[in-house]
């Protein structure tokens, strides 16, 4: 599956304002509800309870939220630059800015876990997340994430 077309622009958000993982769990599942991807209350808790076994923040201002959904048939991402950094308890303990959502079929097969790789691998490119950072527009942020599957980063 290919960055667009997990992270479309209708699922993408810029310069969010929250104050705290938690409000941003709750902004990840609210959204989530809105498009009609998955029950609010069933994705927040599922968040939650991933972020229970350890942060997924990754370091680099970076966070990966992800959970396994029963009924989901397909993948589902969301992608969120932040106003202003938030604790996320990260590895590096440093606040996060950038939040890649990953909503999974409960019975992920390797394909599954190829598009979790796939993400976690473009999250670790530096000038893809500054370019991110930089992004004004969901719209940016999609032709950002096109730019970086054809190798311009």
């Amino acid at each position: 599956m290919k960055l667009v077309e997990l992270f479309p622009a209708e699922r993408v958000f810029v310069d969010v304002d929250v104050a705290n993982r938690k409000e941003l769990l709750g902004f990840l599942a609210q959204r989530t509800a809105h498009l009609g991807l998955v029950d609010r209350q069933l994705c927040l808790q599922a968040l939650i309870d991933r972020e229970e076994l350890g942060s997924t923040g990754l370091g680099n201002g970076i966070a990966i939220p992800h959970a396994r959904i029963e009924g989901l048939d397909r993948a589902v991402g969301m992608l969120v630059t932040l106003a202003r950094p938030i604790d996320f308890e990260a590895v590096d303990q440093e606040p996060v800015d950038i939040a890649i959502m990953l909503l999974l079929p409960e019975q992920s097969g390797s394909d599954q876990m190829k598009v979790l790789s796939g993400v976690a691998k473009m999250a670790r490119q530096e000038p893809v997340m500054n370019a991110l950072r930089q992004a004004g527009t969901a719209e940016d942020v999609v032709e950002i994430l096109r730019d970086a599957e054809d190798g311009a980063y």
